[in-house]
């Protein structure tokens, strides 16, 4: 049985609440997953951030895609911005498997979000067996339920895909009403993420179809973000699901 170790993770810009920068690649590295999802992956004055180094110390691919300028007000408040060129700041999945295909999936924009429009990320990887599956990471809006149609989106573009999928990231919504729209799909990881010092809430998730069965999961421990990161241990039981 192929396995594959998913996590996702919303740096925050790699600073705290107060803007002062934490030790994101640890928390990253630490994770020690075959596919990484990061969220608010940011890139001072558009050059390799700190996702170029996670990838380097996991061994594997970096696939980015941005979002937002680092001049955007949904930065951190307490952001300290270097002067200079405009950076930007977006999803990021890294890979420690082979890349056979990336998606870029619109997820069209929610009212009065301040970021344009959002997407997912998707890369279908090769597991050990040859047989292959994709994982798609996202970041959904923040606006109260705009981040269901945007997840209904993302899991219509893999069904139509077709093969073993998960979907992972800061879905900004519940676990009942992400089920209620991701109704083929269950929840790898229970535990309240958010907020990260004090969480009383879980946002961050990794979703999986019949493809899969869950071999661990867990949420992390707070590392700096205001997001714990999430992770889950999976094995592939139906390669044509």
């Amino acid at each position: 049985m192929d396995t594959l170790r998913v996590a996702t993770f919303n740096t925050h810009w790699g600073v705290t609440l107060a803007g002062r920068p934490f030790d994101v690649v640890g928390a990253a590295v630490a994770l020690d997953a075959d596919v990484l999802v990061l969220q608010e992956s940011w890139r001072p004055h558009g050059a390799p951030g700190y996702a170029a180094t996670i990838a380097r110390l996991l061994d594997g691919t970096l696939h980015e895609l941005p979002m937002m300028s680092d001049r955007n007000p949904a930065r951190p408040q307490h952001l300290p911005l270097p002067p200079g060129p405009v950076g930007d700041c977006g999803l990021a999945v890294i890979s420690r498997l082979p890349v056979v295909d990336r998606h870029t999936v619109d997820l069209g924009h929610a009212r009065h979000d301040v970021i344009p429009r959002r997407y997912g990320l998707g890369l279908t990887v090769r597991l050990p067996s040859g047989a292959t599956a994709t994982i798609a990471g996202t970041h959904a809006s923040h606006r109260l339920w705009g981040s269901l149609p945007q997840l209904a989106r993302l899991d219509h573009a893999l069904r139509t895909l077709g093969g073993p999928t998960v979907i992972a990231g800061d879905c900004n919504m519940w676990g009942p009403p992400v089920q209620a729209v991701l109704r083929t799909r269950r929840r790898a990881v229970r535990g309240r993420t958010w907020p990260a010092h004090r969480p009383h809430s879980q946002i961050d998730h990794i979703w999986v179809d019949r493809a899969w069965k869950v071999l661990d999961a867990e949420v992390g421990p707070d590392t700096g973000s205001d997001h714990r990161p999430v992770r889950a241990d999976l094995g592939l039981v139906d390669a044509a699901p």
